[in-house]
């Protein structure tokens, strides 16, 4: 899938490779039991699930948030991380308006581990968004938060 990320863009969550569902449907996150917009909707104080894909990724941009994964391209079976082969990694070298990396779960900062990336980036790794990880919700988005900034959007920067 094609990153989302536009000039603005300061903040890049990235996960290891898109589900099924993602794939099939061209949406980051489409699986409705991943918690991925639950959590982001708690943190940017909007309800992300009752809105359109489109209405979900403007909001996201809204605060300077991009999306992406580490592998370009992988062997895989189904959406289970544990069966990836073959790995070919996402070139992050040339993303030069981000200071952050999120990484969605261990695997994705397993894999961040063999991009290219700027030499000033903070990476950070939360909890994975996945259903698969059964970690409380509460937990995830308490780990979520500290991890995620709030980026402070006025209308006159929106309005750029």
């Amino acid at each position: 899938m094609e990153p989302i990320i536009d000039e603005n863009t300061t903040v890049l969550i990235v996960g290891t490779y898109p589900s099924p569902i993602s794939r099939d449907t061209n949406q980051y996150y489409a699986n409705p039991k991943n918690h991925f917009w639950k959590l982001m909707g708690s943190i940017l104080d909007t309800d992300l699930k009752e809105l359109e894909y489109t209405g979900r990724i403007q909001v996201l941009q809204d605060h300077q948030i991009g999306l992406w994964d580490t592998l370009k391209h992988c062997d895989i079976e189904g959406g289970s991380d544990k069966s990836i082969s073959n790995e070919e990694y996402n070139d992050f070298s040339q993303v030069t308006s981000i200071n952050k990396i999120i990484c969605n779960g261990k695997k994705a900062e397993k894999y961040l581990k063999h991009c290219k990336v700027p030499n000033d980036v903070d990476i950070i790794t939360v909890p994975s968004s996945s259903p698969q990880n059964r970690m409380d919700v509460s937990v995830k988005s308490e780990k979520w938060e500290e991890a995620v900034p709030l980026q402070k959007i006025s209308a006159k920067d929106i309005m750029k």
